[in-house]
């Protein structure tokens, strides 16, 4: 049985009755100790437990949505050590973004190591993480408090035949930055195939970044006429209709899929008042994507068929 012809479904059951939280944990830590993402201090006495556990530990409960207190709470079953939860609000504050960024980055490694074919539809989408913070604007004259909010941009991979999201590029950003900017800094130059996106991203230089790396772009049109006749844009614009229509209907609505997920495990939202670590909220819903994926697909590689005549077939 080959991997395109076994349902999600039986995936994430598969995946649920071989690991356990625990299991889980323990397979993150790997994944970063092996990669050496996260290094310890210099500086001061060291901890206990090893830096990358107690790392791994903050982003595995980030992932199901647990505050410092629970943290607390849970930490002796998983670090076998009770830590107060000032100590880890110490260590995530100190944290980089961009170590959630490289494991999520090494995830999908991971992934595409099960993976037959190459990922050849690229999906750029983008969310708000709210947040319980206020502050005062001007709106019309009038001075009011408003909660603020942060940006998620995503760069999504899709496989058809085996039915995978996979989050291919991240980045968390204030509500000021536009989705071209951050599709822009999240392009790659070994990416191969179609890029996607809504209006937000027909812009004329991301459409000619586009070209330039190689991808076919099918970005929903503007209202706006093109006032630039010879761009990339203009190009993309006038093969609209058709193919890249149809395509665009069938797989744009699949960028969806992360952000219901978000928001199903309360994600979405984001209960902390510091800027930097708003945004690695929001970069925790990529790597619970990417860490489940590769746990379901794990989870395959080692089942036996159950039928006399192919119980020695591996799947």
């Amino acid at each position: 049985m080959t991997l395109d012809k076994i349902p999600y479904r039986k995936r994430r059951d598969l995946m649920l009755k071989k690991h356990s939280s625990l299991s889980i944990f323990n397979e993150l830590c790997n994944v970063v100790k092996q990669n050496g993402i996260v290094l310890p201090f210099i500086r001061g006495r060291p901890c206990e437990i090893p830096k990358h556990k107690l790392i791994c530990y903050i982003l595995f409960q980030k992932c199901y949505d647990e505050v410092l207190e629970e943290m607390e709470l849970h930490s002796e079953i998983y670090l076998g050590r009770h830590y107060d939860h000032g100590t880890f609000s110490y260590h995530y504050k100190k944290l980089s973004y961009r170590v959630i960024e490289t494991i999520t980055w090494v995830y999908e490694r991971l992934i595409m190591q099960f993976l037959k074919t190459e990922i050849i539809l690229h999906i750029f989408d983008s969310t708000a993480i709210s947040t319980s913070v206020r502050e005062e604007r001007t709106r019309q004259g009038t001075r009011n408090k408003e909660k603020i909010t942060q940006k998620l941009h995503t760069l999504l991979g899709y496989d058809p035949p085996n039915q995978i999201v996979i989050v291919e590029g991240c980045k968390a950003t204030t509500n000021k930055i536009s989705d071209n900017q951050g599709a822009l800094e999240m392009l790659r130059n070994d990416l191969k195939g179609y890029s996607l996106g809504d209006s937000a991203y027909e812009t004329y230089e991301l459409t000619e970044e586009t070209e330039k790396r190689g991808l076919f772009s099918i970005y929903k049109p503007q209202k706006r006429k093109i006032r630039k006749t010879l761009s990339a844009k203009k190009r993309a614009r006038d093969r609209w209709n058709g193919n890249p229509k149809r395509l665009y209907k069938e797989i744009r609505g699949l960028g969806e899929v992360l952000y219901g997920a978000a928001t199903r495990a309360g994600l979405i939202k984001s209960e902390c008042r510091l800027v930097e670590n708003q945004h690695k909220d929001g970069l925790v819903i990529a790597l619970r994507q990417n860490m489940l994926t590769y746990l379901r697909l794990k989870a395959l590689t080692r089942i036996i068929r159950k039928t006399r005549r192919y119980r020695k077939l591996y799947i």
